[in-house]
């Protein structure tokens, strides 16, 4: 009999064009194809969804469809409730729900993937009834959020507390975690995501002599967090000679603002603003661009910025804990200070005047990425030997 593994998570794409948590979904794909069984528990959209079809995948309803946008929108929850602060009274529903939902799912499994510190602290707190052992992965938003709010605190210290293992995404997160809790240091572990691997089949050290126009590309959600207005007035400020494109791919709601922003500066017609895409159709996007830019203020560990490096697309994103640890500035890409426009238009300058060697840092990056076995066959294997361990100490 497969190992049976009940994923916990408020972020999973409702269709295969859905950017909203689409790593969890490839995590999936690559546990099944390792022999072991996998449900997913979600919280439903505006609309029903039948997607995927090759496991199950369970969708709770916390409200009337129309108003269920608490989860599952560009950001996630905590840009949901700063953008309509109606949504706070969906709360309590939802994580009913929620609960309810895996209380009557938890016994057909064994063993719960929590994914976020609020689906930990929920599986944990629901875990006198279910008796199932948990896991839990955090993605860096719940350890910032930790910091700020004594309520989001005290269920994150509930998740760390009561999880059997507890798994970072990147060295940044397992680093701050055992330093914020020493006395759990031996239950922190590092599992990286993984990349699919259409971005290492990519043609790799691509002509990069021909540059007319140098072509930009930005993926993220459109929320303050990603810096996207830092990365258009830099550009406004770009005095290269050679013509330059930036292709914006994503939603949320700093569309009509950025758009505006473009208008304002007189670049609006070197920009496209693409909206969000399929995550299959990302590859071939990669391909097509020059060069990577993620000028956020804060990361976990940006799944983008591994797809590129694997695509062997050279990185321009800022220094923060999320990218540092991937990024070897000068070799495998670029970093400059979060919100400093004038850095940032400085090093777009370079770039695109063609004084840096885009070909030979997107090789480079490709090489770390294969160093490190970054797969999702890999992250499979690593959890698939965290759920054994697991289940072997209850």
């Amino acid at each position: 009999m497969p190992l049976h593994v009940l994923h916990l998570t408020t972020s999973f794409p409702s269709n295969p064009g859905n950017i909203s948590g689409p790593f969890i979904h490839r995590l999936a794909l690559a546990e099944i194809r390792q022999g072991l069984a996998c449900t997913m528990l979600t919280p439903a959209g505006t609309r029903p969804s039948t997607w995927p079809q090759n496991y199950i995948v369970r969708r709770f309803r916390y409200a009337p469809w129309s108003c269920q946008r608490l989860a599952q929108q560009p950001g996630g929850i905590p840009a949901a409730l700063a953008g309509q602060s109606w949504l706070y009274g969906l709360l309590p529903p939802f994580l009913a729900g929620m609960a309810l939902s895996l209380i009557r799912l938890a016994g057909q499994h064994d063993i719960i993937h929590a994914h976020w510190s609020i689906c930990g602290a929920l599986a944990v707190l629901t875990q006198p009834i279910h008796q199932k052992p948990v896991i839990t992965t955090l993605r860096g938003s719940d350890v910032n959020h930790a910091k700020k709010s004594r309520i989001f605190y005290l269920l994150h210290k509930k998740a760390m507390q009561k999880s059997i293992f507890i798994a970072g995404v990147s060295q940044a997160i397992t680093t701050d975690l055992r330093r914020q809790h020493p006395g759990m240091s031996d239950k922190i572990r590092f599992i990286p995501n993984g990349v699919d691997n259409a971005f290492y089949a990519l043609p790799a050290g691509r002509d990069h002599s021909v540059l007319s126009p140098f072509k930009l590309l930005f993926i993220g959600s459109l929320i303050p967090l990603k810096g996207l207005d830092v990365l258009l007035k830099a550009l406004a400020g770009v005095n290269s000679l050679p013509p330059w494109t930036l292709t914006v791919v994503g939603d949320g709601p700093e569309g009509d603002h950025l758009k505006s922003l473009a208008i304002e500066l007189g670049i609006n017609t070197n920009i496209r603003f693409l909206g969000g895409v399929s995550p299959d159709g990302i590859p071939q996007l990669m391909n097509d661009h020059h060069l990577l830019i993620l000028p956020s203020y804060r990361e976990g560990r940006p799944n983008v910025v591994l797809e590129a490096m694997a695509a062997a697309l050279p990185v321009l994103a800022t220094d923060i804990e999320g990218t540092r640890e991937m990024i070897q500035h000068g070799q495998t890409g670029w970093l400059v200070p979060p919100g400093d426009v004038d850095a940032l238009s400085g090093a777009l300058d370079d770039l695109i005047g063609g004084k840096r060697n885009l070909a030979a840092a997107g090789l480079a990056g490709r090489q770390w990425m294969q160093e490190q076995g970054l797969t999702w066959e890999n992250t499979a294997k690593l959890y698939s030997q965290m759920y054994a361990e697991a289940l072997k100490s209850v």
